[in-house]
């Protein structure tokens, strides 16, 4: 998510403002604040890190936001599903519409594009 803040404010008081969801962190710092601030375990904490220093995951990201209704919140859960572009590839429609936000319109597109 870009923020207005981000180059004013830490994380911390990005969160306090609402512009940041500790519920569901995706970046590093994001991670490791909801870490801190006991909102996940630290297994929780070590499975988010590994998806989010994955270079597969950019790779997945970048072949995946251009569809209509991909945003970076679901292309990062496209990511986490699937460890690569080959997979994805290969993936069914079902298997395509158990990744939160992704329906069959979603699931469709995806799969005409990949």
């Amino acid at each position: 998510m870009v923020s207005r803040f981000e180059d004013y404010f830490p994380l911390a008081v990005r969160q306090w403002l609402g512009e940041i969801d500790l519920d569901d962190p995706r970046t590093v710092e994001e991670i490791q604040l909801a870490y801190t601030d006991n909102r996940i375990t630290e297994a929780e904490m070590e499975r988010r890190l590994a998806v989010a220093v994955n270079p597969r995951t950019e790779q997945i990201r970048n072949a995946v936001e251009p569809v209509s209704g991909i945003g970076p919140e679901t292309a990062l859960n496209i990511a986490a599903k699937f460890e690569s572009e080959r997979e994805l590839r290969e993936a069914s429609r079902e298997d395509l519409e158990d990744v939160p936000n992704v329906g069959p319109e979603r699931a469709a597109a995806l799969r005409e594009r990949l």
